[in-house]
C-alpha cells in the first residue's frame, strides 16, 4: 500500500468535519467570534434549518481589511501567539480554525468594518477558494452568511436531520449562550419568523423568564459562593425543590464564559439538594463557574465544550457548597412550604397509591449464578431494535406473546402465573409451570399501556379525548416553538388538543382519556420535551412514536415500590395483551429460569426433591 498526501481540498473538507457537524456548530463557532469581538448585539437568521443560509451580524471590532484573507486560512488567529497563552486564555476561539472549516464546505460572504475605518469590506469563498474581495458600504461590525451548507460534501449534507430538527439545535444553542451572556442582546429568526430575543440588560433572571417563562423566574434561588484561598466563585440560579424537569437538558454550566458540559458539576449540584428532589427528577440551573485560566485546560474537545480542572475536588466542592447553602438559606424564609405541598410536587411513584406489604416484597442478600449455568433461547426476530446487550447470560427471554406463548397468542390459562413477590423494586418476580420469571415491571406496563392506546386510537373515532375542566397553560421554551406545530395534528389524533394562546404559551385543552389521572403541567411539559427533542429515524411512523412516549410517561417506573395488589394487577393485564414479550421499543419484558438450570447451577441431580 503506497501512502500519499491528501490534496489541499480534501485535506480541508475532513478538517472542517472536526469542527462543523450541522448548521448548529457552525451558528456556535460564528457567535462565539462575535462574543470574542466584543459584540453586544448578535443577530442570526437561519433559512431551512441552517441548510440554505445562516447569517451572524454582530456589532463588534470589525475586522481590518488586510486581515480578511488572512482569516480563511486554517491556524490563523488574533486570540493567541504561541502555546503558553492557553494556560491564561480569556477568549473563547483559540485554535483558528472556525471561518476555514466553514468555508471548505459552504459558500461563505463575509462583510466587516472596524470603527476607524470608513469603507467596510466584503470578501467572498467558495468551498475554501477565494473569490471576490472588494469595498462596500457597511457599518461597524461583521456579518458572515454562509449559503448551502456541506454543498461539496453530499455525504455529510445527508446525515442532516429535517428542517425543523436542525432549527431546534440551533434555537437550543441561541438560548443557552444568551443565559451564558445576559449583557449580549441575542435576536434569532427562523426564516421570517422570530424564535428567540434577549433585550441585553445583563439581568439573568429576566433571560430566563423570557426563556422558561414567568413561573419558571419566580421559582428560581439565586446563588453565590466565592473560594478566596483557590480564586474560585461560582454564581447563578437554581430552581426551588418544587420546580423540576425529567431530563437535564435544564442545566446550564458556564465556566470562565464558556458554555461546556460536565457530569461532575451536574452531580455535585444535585448532591447539593440531598433528598429534596423526587426521584428520576433534575433542577432547572444556571451555574457559573469563575477560575483562574491556569487552573483549567479548554484544548481537550473539538467543540472546546469539555474542559479539565487542575482541581477537581475543589470545584465540586464550591459547587455542592454552594447549591446546599442557598437552598438551606431559603428554607429558612417564612413562610417556605414543605417539598411535599411545593406547587406542582409530583412524587416519583405514578402507579395507583396503595398500602406496600413487606411480605410482598421477596428480598435476598445475594443471587449467585455461574458463569455458563443454563442456556438462552433467541426469539429477537419480532422485536426490532431490541437491546443485544439483554440476551446475554443464562437467562431465556419469553416468547412475544407472553409467558408460555409463541407469536401474538395470550398466555395459556391452563398455566398458572403466581406471584412472589419484587425485587429492587424494579423487577417482579413469579413463578409459571417450573419456571421463574424476572419481569421488568417499567418495560411490562409501558407494554399494557401501548397496547390500550392503540385500541383506544383503532376504535375511538375521533372521541378518545378527555376533555379538561380547567384546561392547562403552559409556558414553552423558543427552541421548541419550531418544531411543536409540526406536531400538533399527530398530538390531536393521539387525543391531545393544544392550542397557542399568545408568545410561547399553549393552553392544554384535552388529553387522551388513557393518559393520566390528575394531569399537570409537568406531565404535559415532560411529554413535550420527550416527543420534540427525540431522535427518530425516518423510517419510524411519528403518530406511532407519540404513542409510545405516552405510554412510557403513564407507566410505572425502575425503584418504585408497588403494593401487592398493584403487582398481580400488572401481571394478570400483561399476560393476556400480544407481544407482552417486548415494550414498545423493542426491549425484552421478562426473561426466564428453567427449573432444570436452576437445579444445574446449585449441583442439584434434578427434580428438586431431597437435600
Amino acid at each position: 500500500m503506497v501512502i500519499k498526501l491528501l490534496d489541499k481540498n480534501t485535506a480541508e473538507q475532513i478538517a472542517a468535519g472536526e469542527v462543523i457537524e450541522n448548521p448548529a456548530s457552525v451558528v456556535k463557532e460564528l457567535v462565539e467570534n462575535a462574543l470574542d469581538a466584543g459584540a453586544t448585539r448578535i443577530d442570526i437568521d437561519v433559512e431551512n434549518g441552517g441548510k440554505g443560509l445562516i447569517s451572524v451580524t454582530d456589532n463588534g471590532f470589525g475586522i481590518e481589511r488586510d486581515d480578511l484573507p488572512v482569516a480563511f486560512k486554517r491556524f490563523a488567529t488574533s486570540k493567541i501567539t504561541s502555546l503558553k497563552d492557553l494556560g491564561n486564555l480569556s477568549s473563547l476561539g483559540f485554535r483558528g480554525e472556525a471561518l476555514p472549516s466553514i468555508a471548505a464546505v459552504s459558500r461563505v460572504k463575509l462583510t466587516s468594518r472596524t470603527e476607524k475605518s470608513l469603507p467596510g469590506t466584503h470578501i467572498m469563498v467558495n468551498g475554501g477558494e477565494m473569490e471576490e474581495i472588494e469595498e462596500v458600504g457597511a457599518p461597524p461590525g461583521t456579518r458572515v452568511e454562509v449559503r448551502d451548507l456541506f454543498f461539496n460534501t453530499p455525504g455529510r449534507l445527508k446525515f442532516l436531520r429535517a428542517d425543523n430538527v436542525e432549527a431546534t439545535r440551533i434555537s437550543t444553542f441561541v438560548s443557552e449562550m444568551a443565559l451564558t451572556n445576559p449583557q449580549v442582546a441575542f435576536n434569532l429568526k427562523s426564516g421570517r419568523k422570530t424564535l428567540f430575543s434577549s433585550s441585553g440588560d445583563g439581568i439573568l433572571l429576566h433571560v430566563i423568564g423570557s426563556l422558561y417563562g414567568s413561573e419558571t423566574a419566580e421559582a428560581m434561588i439565586e446563588l453565590d459562593r466565592k473560594d478566596i484561598s483557590t480564586g474560585c466563585n461560582i454564581n447563578g440560579f437554581i430552581s426551588a425543590p418544587h420546580l423540576t424537569r425529567s431530563s437535564r437538558r435544564w442545566i446550564t454550566l458556564v465556566v470562565n464564559g464558556r458554555l461546556v458540559r460536565d457530569p461532575m458539576i451536574v452531580n455535585a449540584l444535585e448532591r447539593g439538594y440531598e433528598d429534596l428532589l423526587p426521584r428520576h427528577r433534575h433542577p432547572v440551573a444556571i451555574l457559573k463557574l469563575t477560575v483562574p485560566p491556569e487552573a483549567i485546560d479548554v484544548n481537550v474537545h473539538p467543540a472546546k465544550i469539555e474542559i479539565r480542572f487542575q482541581k477537581p475536588e475543589i470545584i465540586k466542592g464550591l459547587s455542592f457548597k454552594a447549591v446546599k447553602m442557598a437552598l438551606q438559606g431559603t428554607r429558612k424564609t417564612p413562610g417556605w412550604p414543605d417539598e411535599k405541598t411545593f406547587p406542582g410536587y409530583r412524587p416519583q411513584d405514578t402507579f395507583s397509591p396503595g398500602p406496600t406489604s413487606s411480605q410482598a416484597v421477596w428480598k435476598t442478600e445475594h443471587l449467585f449464578r455461574q458463569p455458563g449455568s443454563g442456556k438462552q433461547s433467541d426469539f429477537g426476530s419480532s422485536a426490532p431494535g431490541q437491546d443485544k446487550q439483554s440476551e446475554k447470560g443464562p437467562a431465556r427471554e419469553i416468547p412475544p406473546g407472553g409467558p408460555g406463548q409463541a407469536g401474538d397468542k395470550a398466555a395459556d390459562p391452563a398455566g398458572e402465573l403466581r406471584l412472589i413477590g419484587q425485587f429492587m423494586q424494579s423487577y417482579l418476580v413469579a413463578q409459571k409451570d417450573d419456571r421463574l420469571l424476572l419481569i421488568d415491571q417499567h418495560a411490562a406496563h409501558e407494554r399494557i399501556n401501548y397496547h390500550q392506546l392503540k385500541n383506544q386510537e383503532c376504535h375511538s373515532s375521533g372521541t378518545n379525548k378527555s376533555q379538561l375542566t380547567i384546561p392547562l397553560v403552559i409556558d414553552l421554551p423558543p427552541a421548541w416553538c419550531e418544531r411543536l406545530p409540526l406536531l400538533l395534528p399527530l398530538l390531536e389524533q393521539s387525543g391531545f388538543k393544544l392550542e397557542p394562546v399568545g408568545g410561547d404559551k399553549y393552553q392544554v385543552k384535552a388529553v387522551p382519556f388513557a393518559f393520566r389521572k390528575n394531569v399537570n403541567q409537568a406531565d404535559i411539559h415532560d411529554l413535550l420535551e420527550d416527543l420534540i427533542t427525540a431522535d427518530n429515524g425516518p423510517e419510524q411512523d411519528p403518530r406511532d412514536a407519540i404513542l409510545i412516549t405516552i405510554a412510557c410517561h403513564k407507566s410505572v417506573k425502575a425503584g418504585q415500590t408497588l403494593s401487592r395488589e398493584e403487582m398481580e394487577q400488572l401481571l394478570k393485564q400483561w399476560e393476556k395483551i400480544p407481544q407482552a414479550g417486548y415494550c414498545p421499543h423493542g426491549r425484552p419484558t421478562v426473561i426466564s429460569f428453567e427449573r432444570s438450570e436452576l437445579d444445574k447451577s446449585f449441583h442439584r441431580g434434578g427434580g428438586g426433591g431431597g437435600n
